[in-house]
């Protein structure tokens, strides 16, 4: 008889037990799926993918996530001054970095990455349209938390940032929640934003700590050792030897985004003595288009160059939310007003394989935002009447 209460007692406790294991690991899982939904771990989300989807590509591996270069004691103290932040007791919770584009912005959020998860700190880059979501999904992890927004100042619905805004405003105490956004500027639309806040919230809100980026060197001499670090850096990463090459046409102003460009192209191309910084990043872009032709054709991809060039402009500068979006927008492009449906589907997928995303986007491919637009300009000039047809595409739904 007391074998058999022992025996039922023993019974209870294990389902219990079993009970209240089961319970922890779906509240981990619930807390796993909140998190990855709202955030990814990186600007393209996963960098494995990243790598597979443009293994030959020479432009994706100019990717800041990549860390070909490493990152540089000028911005020591930037980085430093961002992490004491996080750190830091107080209600200031909200960080802006601003600079141009190919300044450094993505680069110095990956070291600040870096740098708190190594205190601890759990960090997620968010999704587009998931910026209030991410300050759920932070509330439920375990360890403090910074989110990650970049290129704020070009999120199609800011009003999703300011419902996320005022959710950290609002979280109670010294909580360890911390915000950081990076933009070009923080001008017009910063403004606008918070002035649609409520009072108490921008008041909490205000100020926020601020970061300002400007071109690494402060004379030719500085650029011009940039470009040479780089240039070992791209070397190794190639598995060449450094070639003996005179870079010109450098200026301050020189983006470091553009000097790493050059390097990577100077190691990739073989490129020597005296050569202007323009011919370099030619050469590059001329890289990329062949690439792109041979990729084509293993999709079997009928198109020539021009109609690839117009597409993945278009995938740059406006993306897409699905296929079918974007196979409409490409019906504006020159070469394919025309074309039947079939076939820009076909087009919208290979484009969208082409590179990984960023931001967990269908279409928004991830590249250095710098070089793409120089690419975007010197395609207009080239294609007259590519800047209506991308307009007209930007407008289809």
């Amino acid at each position: 008889m007391w074998q058999a209460a022992v025996m039922g007692v023993a019974s209870g406790a294990l389902a219990g037990i079993g009970a209240l294991w089961w319970e922890r690991r779906q509240t981990a899982e619930q807390r796993r799926a909140a998190w990855e939904s709202a955030v990814t771990s990186g600007p393209a989300g996963q960098s494995v993918l990243d790598e597979a989807a443009a293994a030959d590509s020479v432009l994706a591996a100019l990717n800041p996530d990549r860390e070909v270069v490493p990152f540089s004691p000028l911005r020591g103290a930037d980085a430093a001054a961002a992490v004491q932040w996080c750190d830091g007791a107080g209600d200031l919770r909200v960080w802006r970095i601003a600079g141009e584009a190919g300044n450094g912005k993505t680069r110095l959020l990956l070291e600040v990455q870096h740098r708190v998860e190594d205190r601890g700190w759990r960090c997620g880059w968010v999704r587009r349209g998931r910026a209030t979501d991410a300050v759920t999904a932070a509330a439920l992890q375990k360890e403090p938390v910074l989110l990650l927004v970049d290129d704020a100042d070009a999120l199609p619905d800011h009003q999703d940032l300011a419902a996320m805004l005022t959710a950290v405003a609002r979280t109670e105490g010294d909580a360890r929640l911390r915000v950081v956004l990076a933009a070009r500027d923080f001008g017009g639309w910063w403004g606008q934003l918070r002035e649609g806040l409520d009072p108490a919230v921008d008041a909490r809100l205000r100020p926020p700590g601020r970061t300002r980026l400007t071109a690494w060197g402060t004379t030719t001499t500085d650029q011009h050792q940039l470009f040479e670090a780089a240039l070992r850096h791209y070397a190794r990463h190639f598995d060449l030897a450094p070639p003996a090459i005179t870079l010109t046409g450098i200026t301050v102003a020189t983006p470091v985004a553009e000097l790493h460009a050059a390097a990577a192209s100077a190691v990739h191309h073989g490129l020597t003595g005296s050569v202007p910084i323009s011919t370099a990043l030619q050469r590059l872009f001329t890289t990329e288009e062949n690439w792109w032709q041979t990729n084509a054709s293993h999709w079997d991809i009928p198109y020539p160059l021009p109609v690839l060039q117009a597409a993945i402009t278009a995938a740059t500068l406006i993306g897409a939310d699905d296929r079918a979006q974007f196979s409409r927008r490409l019906h504006c492009l020159p070469g394919l007003t025309t074309a039947p449906a079939r076939s820009r589907d076909d087009l919208a997928l290979w484009v969208h394989q082409l590179y990984a995303q960023r931001g967990g986007e269908w279409l928004d491919p991830h590249l250095p935002a710098r070089l793409t637009e120089r690419y975007a300009v010197a395609c207009a000039a080239s294609q007259p009447a590519l800047p209506a047809a991308l307009a007209a595409a930007a407008l289809t739904a």
